[in-house]
Order: structure tokens, then C-alpha cells, then sequence
């Protein structure tokens, strides 16, 4: 069997520890297997489109894209557990007044990267959804966190209206870094913004550190799926299957010390796989991409 080449997105330092366990574990395995990473997803989904790689851990931006240009024949292999029911949290201080989505009415929202999923692309999808923001007006902060700048000071909105600031924090990856989102947290703690969307990883974080205490959570979209390790049909079935074997063994390893590292820096209690209600999840992400052009 050859050497497989998996792709993934260095996003941060851990990736490098991370993606050397995997290896090395699928090699004494018995599943010959390499890794190559990448700046951004775009070039992570040309790559694997091109055949360059042969699997790609994927965000659910990059699987749909992937999916898309395949016409839907691309292949969901596994995730994490910690995948599913993944949800966007929208924001605001602790005795703002805002309690639900039709109080957003005249305010100033926060949205992360307008590639990321959790940070921006649901909160805008639920938002439309609601029918409170038919006049959207748009600002892209001139600086990473937009500190400062009378875009997002002066972005207040009529009564009917929403005004939305965005901040395109490292784009290309897709909100892995969460940058985006503390750079919500921070406009919203500073009274620059009314409120805003993060993903639920982001939340639960800030609640166990207990770094943003004047900030609560008023409303939650339905569950989501995030990443997933993409191929394409043309790798062989036997070969997809053992990959998924390998990574489903791990499972049953987690208590010894390098397993246990590499799935709590990546964030895993187990793998599982893909199945039919995993890909339902990922409908309306899709839906939403098609609306906002992100396709």
C-alpha cells in the first residue's frame, strides 16, 4: 500500500505534536501514512481536489466546498465527537436589555472572519432568518480588532435595522484560531458593540476561564457539525475504510499518555464516524454559504 498524504491547516503550533502522534501511531499501525500542512483551506481544498493529498481535515467551510465541487460526491469519513452539536452563541453585556433576537432591532453586531462558520456565517444566516436585519450595513475593520476606528463606533443603526461590524481575522482559517471572535468579545466588552456571535468552543472556554464575566449568552443556534476528514471517491474504498479503522482504534487507547495528549489538544474524547445524520447536519451550513456566496 502506498504512503497516504494527509492535509491538514497549521492554525497554531500544537497542529505540528498533534499531526506527528497520528502519524506515528498509523505507521506502527500498519497504515502507511504522511502529513503535509497548509496556510489556508482554499489551498488545503485545491490540493485535495487536485489529488495532491489524498485526505483532508476539513472545517465544515472546506468540507462544503469540497462537497460542492464534487457535485456531492466527495466522502465524510470521521470526526470528532466533539463535532457534533457544535452551535454559534450570540453575545451581549449582562444588563443590555437584548434577551432575544428581535431586541437586536437598531443595535450594533459583531460577526468574526466571514469565512468562519461559527463566527460569522450562522450569525448571519439566523439573523436574515429572523427577518430583523433586511438592510444590513457592513463594515470591514480596517485593522485586526478594530480598535479604535469610527467605523465601528459610528455603526449604530436605525430602529429597524441591524448594523453589522466584521472582523476578518486570519482569513484562511476559518475561524480556527478563534481570533475573530475574542476580537467580538473584546468590542462588546469595551461598549463598541451591542452584541455578537462565537462559537460554543469559544464559550465554553471564556466561561471556565472566567475572562469575560460581563458578557452572557441570550440565544443559541440549533446544532451543527464542524470538522471532518475528507477524501474523494477515487480513493480506493479498502483504503478509506482502513484509515477509519485506525483512527477508531485509537479510542480504545485513549488512557495511555500520547493518545490522551493528542485527543485533548485536539480537542476529542473519541473519533466516530460520519454517517447520514452527521451530513444532515451540515445542510444548512450549505444553505447559508450559497446565500452569502461563499461557494
Amino acid at each position: 500500500m502506498k504512503t497516504l498524504l494527509l492535509g491538514a491547516v497549521a492554525y497554531d503550533p500544537k497542529v505540528v505534536p498533534i499531526w506527528d502522534i497520528i502519524r506515528d501511531y498509523s505507521n506502527e499501525w500498519g497504515l502507511k501514512l504522511d502529513y503535509v500542512l497548509f496556510s489556508n483551506y482554499e489551498r488545503q481544498v485545491q490540493s485535495l481536489l487536485a489529488g495532491h493529498i489524498d485526505i483532508a481535515w476539513n472545517t465544515n467551510v472546506a468540507w462544503i466546498r469540497t462537497l460542492h465541487k464534487t457535485q456531492g460526491k466527495a466522502k465524510a469519513l470521521i470526526m470528532r465527537d466533539t463535532d457534533k452539536n457544535f452551535t454559534t452563541k450570540f453575545i451581549a453585556r449582562k444588563g443590555s436589555g437584548i434577551k432575544d433576537l428581535q431586541d437586536l432591532k437598531g443595535k450594533r453586531f459583531g460577526l468574526g472572519s466571514l469565512d468562519s462558520a461559527q463566527a460569522a456565517i450562522f450569525g448571519l444566516y439566523y439573523l436574515q432568518q429572523a427577518k430583523i436585519a433586511p438592510n444590513i450595513v457592513e463594515f470591514n475593520s480596517p485593522d485586526a480588532c478594530g480598535r479604535g476606528t469610527n467605523e465601528s463606533k459610528s455603526a449604530k443603526s436605525d430602529n429597524s435595522s441591524l448594523s453589522i461590524v466584521r472582523f476578518n481575522s486570519d482569513l484562511g482559517k476559518h475561524g480556527d484560531t478563534g481570533r475573530s471572535e475574542f476580537d467580538v468579545l473584546d468590542a462588546i466588552k469595551r461598549g463598541e458593540l451591542d452584541a455578537g456571535s462565537i462559537g460554543s468552543s469559544t464559550w465554553i472556554r471564556i466561561l471556565s476561564e472566567g475572562s469575560y464575566p460581563e458578557i452572557e449568552s441570550f440565544w443559541s443556534t440549533p446544532g451543527y457539525c464542524h470538522c471532518n476528514f475528507s477524501v474523494l471517491p477515487s480513493l480506493e474504498s479498502s483504503v478509506q475504510e482502513a484509515f477509519c479503522e485506525m483512527l477508531l482504534s485509537q479510542n480504545e487507547k485513549r488512557s495511555e499518555p500520547l493518545i490522551a495528549k493528542m485527543m485533548q489538544m485536539e480537542g476529542l474524547n473519541e473519533w466516530i464516524r460520519v454517517g447520514e445524520a452527521e451530513l444532515r447536519d451540515y445542510d444548512v451550513l450549505q444553505k447559508a454559504m450559497e446565500e452569502q456566496n461563499l461557494l
